[in-house]
């Protein structure tokens, strides 16, 4: 069995299942406390991201697409809509598979053109027009 005391997987390389070898040979340790991904026949890799199927009944969430990056996926159900196309998902800790909510933040590549004060102040209340009830913050006027 894999040396990993949380792991049931079968030992094959130094004591270590092929999941945590290969995490050991990348980060120089087998990162037990991140989980496994295991393949559920629902969706495959692509350049280091899961895709996966979107049921018919989330599609409104992916613009409806049938296969979306699951970490986008998993934004965009916790916001309740789809992402737009200058929204992006980052993972926190740099592991593309780690898709857990908690390691994912939303981005914004959305900026403004100028950078004359009134621009900025101008980009910064369409933000907060655009995100301030959905993250919860407190706008002052």
């Amino acid at each position: 069995m894999c040396q990993v005391e949380t792991c049931d997987r079968r030992a094959e390389k130094r004591g270590f299942c092929p999941a945590h070898y290969k995490r050991v040979l990348k980060h120089g340790h087998p990162q037990a406390d991140l989980p496994i991904r295991t393949a559920d026949g629902t969706g495959h890799m692509s350049h280091g991201y899961r895709q996966i199927n979107v049921p018919k009944g989330l599609r409104h969430l992916s613009r409806g697409r049938t296969k979306i990056a699951e970490h986008r996926m998993v934004v965009a159900e916790e916001l309740g809509r789809a992402l737009t196309s200058d929204e992006h998902v980052h993972h926190i800790n740099g592991v593309k598979t780690d898709n857990r909510i908690a390691n994912l933040e939303l981005w914004s590549t959305s900026h403004p053109n100028g950078r004359r004060v009134v621009d900025l102040i101008e980009f910064s209340l369409a933000m907060l027009d655009r995100y301030g009830e959905e993250f919860q913050l407190i706008v002052h006027e």
